[in-house]
């Protein structure tokens, strides 16, 4: 955490804390931490007050990546696979929250990402042989869009849940328009935004959207090859 040239620690224990989330309303984080061996869900104040809260804890590795923005759900990646859901309820008892699969195939599903209404998630496939942007509806069941082309990670929604933005392969930011008509979801063509210099990937998310539009993004500042970091404001697709 930081106030202008000031820091202070969140977490405390000497075990690895990672794959940070916030909650819809900025109080309260989720994290990974292996401190009991495998990677279990906690949440602590974001504040830093008070102690860390396990959330879930089970033999499987969790690795949280979106909260709904009614604050009820928990998305998370289990041993890089499965994608689930933690109920929130009003109960501290973490034996309360029953986790239950929101897609569960033998490929892998990961970085699933709540849309700002709720009602869809978008999240990354190894389905077609590579990672590819797919969208499914939430709670389910329903069908799935496939969104990227040329394949694609790290799916955003743009705050109005009218555009959906994605890295391709050579690292280009990419928008593709949505349009949801009832249970029907329609992607549209991906678009180029600009080429980013983004540190590598992997399993942690490297960019976020904000919601007045502007991108976050980490980038490698040793690429020697890099351009000048570019802010986009306001973006909006060409008219067709």
């Amino acid at each position: 955490m930081q106030e202008g040239t000031r820091s202070s620690r969140f977490t405390f224990d000497p075990a690895d804390d990672r794959f940070p989330i916030w909650s819809p309303d900025g109080a309260r984080v989720v994290f990974a931490s292996n401190r009991n061996g495998t990677y279990d869900l906690y949440q602590k104040q974001a504040n830093g007050s008070g102690n860390e809260e396990v959330l879930l804890q089970s033999a499987e590795n969790k690795r949280p990546s979106s909260w709904s923005p009614d604050g009820r759900f928990i998305l998370y990646t289990q041993n890089s696979r499965d994608m689930m859901v933690l109920p929130l309820t009003d109960s501290r008892k973490p034996g309360d929250r029953k986790p239950y699969p929101f897609l569960s195939t033998q490929f892998s599903q990961t970085q699933g990402a709540f849309s700002p209404d709720g009602k869809w998630v978008a999240y990354q496939s190894n389905e077609s042989g590579r990672n590819e942007v797919y969208v499914r509806p939430f709670p389910g069941p329903g069908g799935q869009w496939h969104v990227s082309t040329g394949g694609g990670i790290s799916p955003r929604w743009r705050a109005d849940g009218k555009e959906l933005y994605y890295l391709a392969p050579d690292n280009k930011l990419m928008a593709v328009a949505v349009t949801v008509q009832g249970a029907a979801f329609t992607p549209g063509t991906p678009e180029t935004l600009f080429q980013t210099h983004i540190v590598s990937p992997g399993l942690r998310p490297q960019y976020d959207v904000a919601r007045d539009g502007r991108f976050l993004i980490n980038t490698d500042l040793q690429d020697t090859s890099a351009e000048p970091i570019h802010l986009l404001l306001n973006w909006k697709p060409p008219a067709k």
